[in-house]
This record gives C-alpha cells, structure tokens and sequence, in this order.
C-alpha cells in the first residue's frame, strides 16, 4: 500500500511539473463537463450543446487571471459579433453584401485593444449568426451565448478548483539557463581575446539569440507572477516571486554590459602588441611610432599584460555570473572577480604612463566587467 501511494504521489508530481500536460488534461475534462452539462440548461435548445465544450476551451489558459480575462474578452467579442450581424440582418441587405459588412466592420472592431483575445471573434461570431442563424438569428445568437456562457463558467471553475498551477519553480529554471548562457558566452569571449580570433565569429548573431532567451524567459517570469494572483496556492513563496524578478532584473543588466564588452573588445589586436607606453620605431625613421590599421601608434596597443589580464578579469566575472544564488562558493568567486578587476585596473595604471588614451579600451572593458560584478553581487553577498 505505501508503494502505490508513492507511486500515485510521483505521478501527480509529474502531472503537476509539466504545465501543458497538466492544461490539457483538465481542458479536456472541462470540456467534457461542459458537454454533459448544456443539455440541463433551462430554455435553451441541447441542439446547440457543441458550443458548451467550446467555451471551455476558450477559457483555458495557464494562469486563473488570464482565463478569466480572456473568458470575458471572448463573451465580449461574441456579443459584439451577433449584434453586428442583427444589425446587417436589420439593413436587409442581400447576403453577400451582409457578408462583407459583417467582415468588414467586424475586422475593424477586432483592432479595439480592449477586446484582447476576444477580438478574432467578433467577424467569426457575425459570420455565424448570419449565415447559419438567418432567419432563426435570433434563437441561433442566444443559444449560442447561453452554451458558451456556461462553457466558459466550467472551464473558469476547473483552472481555480483542479490544481491551480505556480509557475514561480519553472520561471527560477528558466533564469538559471540563461545565466548559465550568458556566462559561457563571456567565457567564450574571453577564449577569442586570448587566442586573438574575434573577427572569427559572427558575435552580433550570438548576442541577438541571448536577447531573444532574455524575452522568453522575461515572458516566464511575467506568467509566474501572473500565476499567483488569484491563486489560493499563490501566498506560498513569495520571496521567490521577488527573487525571480530582482534576478531578471540584474541578467538584463548583464546582458546589456556583456554586449558593450563585446563591442569594446572587437577592437584589440592581441597578435601585435607591444607593451603600453612603450613606442616601437619604425624602419625608416627611429624613435617613430609605428600605426596600425586603426591609426593608433603601435605603442598605444594593449600590452600582452593587459590583456592576459583583461582575460583573467572576464573568466572570472563569468564564473561569478554563473554562480548559483547564494551558493557555497559564490563568495569566493565574488572576491576572485573583484580581485581579477584590481589586478587589470593595476596594470593598466602602470602602462598608461599619463597617457590614459593608450588604455581606453581596456579601461572601458574594465568599467563593463565592473557593472556586472555589481549586477551579480546581491545575489553572491
């Protein structure tokens, strides 16, 4: 008997931490209910209890606040659709013409923002009543709200009374990928400044499909706050609904400094440098300044030092970023950062030589290393 229990507890357990499984299945079942109920409706005719399931199905959604919201925008663009066909009904206009007005109008009315997720069916709802209801509009347009009224009611009672789901665990994982993404892109940063292969990757591509993890997981985050309003399971943990947001903040801000990073970097030249504030004559003329492809003199170019440093600097900045919240060794890590920017800064104050032009690029990649240790610190502290 303990093992079945077990056994029944891990298969909840699975239903529950798998949201689209878990949707489906008390869609189908709200469904299902709302089939078996539209025939007890008082006055309404059961000829048109395929609507019930219907409205279920328009009313499920992931979160208790958006099936009611979209429950409503759907009732909304319902109404408004058979009114638009009574009146086209009302012009006696030959059908074809009712047609494009239904359509027309209703497109109109579907750009209403206020209609959410309802707007796609005021046409649909207007063809309907015009072209199955007709000469029955009237009987047809009732019927047809009353069974999605009540679709709408059961599927609303299901999501609130069948474990209402938190997605707060869910949104916590999808943050740690892209941490976890974010910092390997720094380390890989940091591997094509040692090995001087910037030019050999496309960087801009690598940042655009980070930006577009950081909207998703922006939207996760967004849904499990969403999931706790109106929840009665939504009280429970809500310093990790804080914790959630406080940390899709600070990634952001990651984010955007490892962009600058990359921008700033895509101009060292680590193949030739020779150390800072140290000119390296020329051929033709001794004591000159050899230029590089930028115009800068050879002797302005980051010093293998810098950059062996700046190298040092990233590493570790990424290994703070991809430490786990509060984790054993995001201390340590916290303080290997800040002691690998100590030593950059270090070495770029003793090449600089009162020329602090011959180190901008470095110091600019310094101030971006700087800004993520402080975007990563309250969560090492």
């Amino acid at each position: 008997m303990p093992q079945k229990r077990r056994s029944t507890a891990l298969w909840l357990r699975y239903i529950v931490t798998r949201p689209r499984l878990l949707l489906a299945l008390k869609t189908a079942f709200a469904a299902t209910v709302a089939w078996f109920l539209a025939p007890l409706i008082p006055l309404a005719d059961a000829d048109y209890s395929y609507y019930a399931p219907l409205g279920a199905v328009v009313s499920m959604y992931p979160t208790l606040v958006r099936s009611l919201r979209t429950g409503f925008q759907a009732l909304l663009g319902l109404a408004l659709g058979a009114g638009l066909a009574f009146a086209t009904l009302a012009m006696g206009v030959p059908r074809g013409v009712g047609i494009a007005l239904v359509v027309g109008v209703g497109v109109l009315l579907a750009g209403v923002r206020v209609l959410g997720e309802g707007r796609s069916w005021v046409p649909i709802t207007g063809l309907f009543v015009l072209l199955i209801g007709g000469a029955n509009a009237e009987d047809y347009s009732i019927n047809y709200l009353v069974h999605m009224v009540l679709g709408v009611v059961v599927g609303l009672i299901v999501n609130f009374t069948i474990i209402p789901p938190i997605y707060l665990q869910r949104a916590g994982v999808r943050l740690n990928r892209l941490r976890d993404r974010v910092a390997e892109r720094m380390r890989d940063l940091a591997e094509a400044i040692e090995d001087n292969s910037l030019t050999g990757r496309d960087w801009e591509a690598e940042l655009r499909g980070l930006d577009e993890a950081a909207l998703n997981v922006r939207g996760e985050v967004q849904q499990a706050e969403e999931s706790r309003r109106g929840n009665p399971r939504g009280r429970k943990n809500p310093e990790l609904a804080t914790l959630n947001h406080s940390r899709m903040r600070a990634l952001e801000r990651v984010l955007f400094f490892v962009r600058d990073l990359t921008d700033v970097v895509g101009g060292f030249d680590a193949g030739e440098t020779t150390p800072l504030g140290e000119s390296q004559p020329s051929e033709s003329q001794p004591g000159s300044k050899v230029p590089d492809a930028e115009g800068r003199d050879a002797g302005e170019r980051e010093s293998p030092a810098a950059v062996a440093q700046l190298v040092a600097a990233v590493v570790a900045v990424a290994d703070l970023v991809a430490s786990p919240f509060q984790a054993d060794e995001s201390a340590r890590r916290l303080a290997d950062a800040e002691s690998a920017l100590d030593a950059l800064n270090a070495e770029l104050d003793a090449r600089s030589e009162g020329r602090p032009s011959a180190v901008a690029e470095s110091v600019a990649a310094s101030v971006c290393l700087r800004r993520i240790v402080e975007a990563a610190r309250p969560f090492a502290a």
